[in-house]
């Protein structure tokens, strides 16, 4: 009898250490599946845009990715094991930056909701994540941000490759 508490007691402690660890974020796949650095894909194909409710034009496409291609626009974003992320947007040649912090709040299937607070923003915005796959996700920016309302835009890991 004695042993059976014990075992008991060992048992509600092994629960309240997973619930306290599931809890405070230490275990938590849709996060450790973020981290990482991240190039942002500015390729926008006649889907896209047409998913974007920008155009069902191909000239329209046509002109909407020269303009792109010409400014030679390119962003990376890192999220960081501890919590902190970095921005970093290039066009024409001249690179700008932000950093903040960011957090994991929900999870459903391969949608993940994230709060990232960058330094010049007043609160954090939520941003609704979905990965296509381990390596690639797209994400589509809150109305209250500064970047275009509803534009979806992809991002696929940063790997050790050079090409």
């Amino acid at each position: 009898m004695k042993t059976l508490k014990q075992l008991i007691v060992i048992g509600i402690f092994a629960a309240l250490i997973v619930g306290a660890v599931s809890v405070m974020g230490l275990y938590n796949p849709a996060r450790k599946k973020l981290i990482g650095q991240w190039d942002v894909s500015f390729e926008m194909t006649q889907t896209d845009l047409r998913q974007m409710g920008v155009t069902n034009n191909p000239l329209a496409t046509a002109a909407a990715q020269t303009l792109v291609n010409t400014i030679q626009a390119s962003m990376q974003v890192e999220f960081r094991d501890d919590d902190t992320a970095s921005l970093g947007v290039t066009t024409f040649g001249f690179l700008a930056g932000d950093s903040g912090t960011w957090k994991v709040l929900a999870k459903d299937g391969e949608q993940v909701t994230i709060a990232i607070k960058f330094s010049e923003d007043e609160a954090a915005k939520e941003w609704t994540v979905r990965f296509l796959d381990d390596d690639t996700f797209q994400m589509v920016s809150p109305k209250d941000s500064r970047f275009p309302v509803g534009q979806i835009v992809v991002f696929r890991r940063v790997t050790g490759e050079t090409s």
